[in-house]
This record gives C-alpha cells, structure tokens and sequence, in this order.
C-alpha cells in the first residue's frame, strides 16, 4: 500500500508543478514573440520550449523517484 501512496503522491506532484512550469513556458513564449521573434519562427520556437518542457518534467520525476521519503502506514 505504501508504494502505491507514493506512485500516486509523485503523479499528483508531477502533474501540479507541470502546470505551473506549463503556464512559465507559455508565458517565455508569448514575452518571445511580444519582444521581437519573428512569427515565421513559432514553429521553432514552439518546438525548443517543449523539448525544454519535456526535459524539465523529466528532471523532476527522477528526482521526485529518487529522493521521495517512503511512506509508512
């Protein structure tokens, strides 16, 4: 039971903080095109922030995997 409280506490972490870093990313997107980058771009630009997003969301799952305290009953 303790390992499926665990699995369950990491998804519901990674879903929240992937929101939040969603709505950053979002945000470095539009300041993006609001400063200058040309709209003939937005594919790229839309492509780097989701490998960027991506890489994030993976960096937190391992770490919350790794170093999450166990969870006793």
């Amino acid at each position: 039971m303790d390992t499926f409280l665990s699995v369950l506490a990491i998804l519901v972490e990674v879903a929240i903080l992937g929101a939040a870093f969603g709505c950053i990313i979002a945000g470095v997107r539009l300041m993006l095109f609001d400063l200058g980058v040309k709209q003939e771009n937005n594919k790229i630009v839309t492509l780097f922030l989701a490998a960027v997003g991506s890489l994030l969301l993976v960096f937190i799952f391992c770490h919350l995997c790794t170093f999450y305290p166990t969870i006793y009953d």
